[in-house]
């Protein structure tokens, strides 16, 4: 490990012990902090960081599949910072329990990539991943199980037939379709996106990708069932979010990946937006007594 590794190696785990120590609501604040800061690198120098880790060469469906990843990354921090305030034992155990379930994805995609797509000539990733992409989230993952492991709660409340609660279980139901579809077969969704001749490269940002898609689809599955409605709401938000950076990197890459099938994505990922924010303001219903 070299002295830069090891100086981030430290300085993670320093922020860890704090994170752990300062409580649960410490931990999804630093949780959404550290995540954002992540996600903003690969969105920013998408570049930078895949020729850390990859034999390359890189081409335009590297460069935006790695934004795609920074972009569904941000989304699933609003809803920590948003809900950091709830009183609703159940919203942290739900984004406890799916980043579990995300991280753990994540290190098996990396473990798969290390095994079929280590040192290729070209498409492949080099050794420098399994420090980014192994002890990073596994630092990660031991926090978010430190603290879903000593809840002594689990609260839960029945669903309404609302309007938030429907935008959110269909929500959840098709992200975690796309989830498990992207994840298992991510060959046959980069087919549909137009990129016949997949390398390593590809393939693995569209597991991880889809990894976080999966964790996003738990935590809008099991929003329902939060007591309060702006807690409802901030998974919406966040959703919201997703979709809105994910048209933006389309259109910052649509002159060089202006294909159809791209084209249909980008209005699909417009039009799904506009869903969601019908479900976020839809009118709050009236308690009775």
């Amino acid at each position: 490990m070299e002295t830069g590794e090891m100086i981030s190696a430290s300085a993670m785990l320093v922020v860890f012990l704090f994170a752990m120590i300062g409580g649960r609501k410490v931990w999804l604040l630093t949780d959404a902090g550290a995540v954002v800061l992540f996600a903003l690198g690969w969105i920013v120098a998408p570049r930078i960081f895949l020729e850390q880790m990859t034999t390359g060469p890189l081409d335009e469906f590297h460069i935006f599949f790695a934004r795609w990843y920074g972009a569904v990354l941000i989304a699933s921090a609003v809803a920590h910072f948003m809900t950091r305030n709830s009183g609703d034992v159940t919203v942290s155990n739900v984004l406890l329990y799916s980043r579990v379930v995300g991280i753990t994805m994540t290190l098996l995609a990396v473990a798969y990539c290390q095994k079929n797509y280590r040192d290729l000539e070209k498409g492949g990733w080099t050794q420098e991943q399994i420090f980014y992409g192994v002890f990073g989230n596994a630092v990660w993952l031991l926090g978010n199980l430190y603290h879903s492991a000593r809840t002594d709660q689990f609260g839960c409340f029945g669903q309404r037939n609302d309007r938030v609660s429907f935008v959110l279980r269909l929500d959840g139901f098709l992200l975690l379709v796309t989830g498990v579809l992207g994840f298992a077969f991510p060959d046959m969704l980069l087919y549909f996106m137009d990129l016949t001749s997949a390398d390593g490269i590809h393939l693995h940002m569209m597991r991880c990708l889809n990894a976080v898609i999966f964790m996003l689809g738990l935590v809008s599955s099991w929003a329902p069932v939060f007591l309060k409605d702006e807690d409802k709401r901030s998974v919406l938000l966040g959703r919201m979010v997703m979709d809105s950076l994910l048209v933006a990197v389309g259109l910052l890459h649509i002159q060089t990946l202006n294909s159809p099938t791209f084209l249909y994505t980008h209005l699909s990922n417009f039009l799904y937006a506009c869903f969601l924010t019908w479900g976020y303001l839809a009118p709050a219903e009236k308690k009775t007594a």
